[in-house]
């Protein structure tokens, strides 16, 4: 919303409000707080788990990107593809054990044993911890881009695009790719009344991202698809 809609109503009286569902990305927090003020809180989680981790007022923005620090009875493993623990600080498929973890997948035993490692529980997440203990998500496992058999999150493409400030909304995928396996494509909402060209996108990823991120081709939509939660459906960028 513009800034005369927003500042027209008296929001003092906002206690604090939570963001969850989908990734919040660090502009829109560091946005609503300079509005608004410090009471956004995002919270981590899934209908699998339950509440997972919880990032305070403000934590968004002096931690970039992170989805707080684990909730008191809450038990987290980033496991490799063979099982294993890895490093603080690297990359891992996220588990949780909860009080309120459920037993399966309704009439869907190859779901549940997927998703289930020595009683924690995965919903395809990929993240780390750094050294005090919050969290980042980087992608969805399966959104995970193989490009020249680099591993690339887009997520971290995705927050880059939404710092620019005529980009409204942004994801990134990755398609098929006859030389490298796969290559970068992001998708592009511009704000009302601004304009950019794929150049120009492209050129904004080369600025503040290593090369090989840097998508190579830009769509631009009017806006994303999204479920009615508010993710985007990636898989629908696929088949355009």
């Amino acid at each position: 919303l513009p800034v005369e809609t927003t500042t027209k109503y008296d929001t003092s009286s906002l206690r604090w409000l939570m963001s969850a569902a989908a990734p919040l990305s660090t502009d829109a927090a560091r946005r609503f707080m300079e509005r608004f003020g410090p009471v956004l809180w995002n919270f981590y989680g899934a209908t699998e788990t339950g509440l997972v981790t919880l990032a305070g007022p403000n934590d968004h923005v002096r931690r970039a990107g992170t989805i707080g620090r684990i909730l008191r009875g809450v038990h987290i493993r980033l496991l490799d593809d063979g099982g294993h623990d890895v490093a603080r600080g690297q990359v891992g498929e996220l588990y949780a054990r909860t009080a309120t973890l459920i037993s399966g997948y309704h009439n869907n035993a190859e779901a549940t044993k997927s998703s289930q490692r020595d009683g924690f529980f995965s919903v395809g997440d990929m993240g780390r911890v750094d050294a005090e203990g919050y969290y980042f998500l980087e992608s969805r496992k399966h959104d995970m881009v193989i490009s020249g058999g680099v591993n690339i999150y887009p997520r971290e493409i995705e927050d880059h695009l939404h710092t620019h400030p005529a980009i409204l909304d942004a994801a990134v995928i990755g398609v098929p790719d006859a030389e490298w396996g796969e290559t970068l494509r992001a998708f592009v909402v511009v704000r009302n009344g601004e304009r950019v060209t794929e150049t120009e996108v492209i050129d904004y990823c080369r600025q503040g991202l290593a090369d090989f991120k840097r998508p190579r081709k830009v769509v631009f939509l009017l806006e994303l698809p999204r479920n009615p939660t508010g993710k985007v459906l990636k898989r629908e960028l696929r088949e355009l």
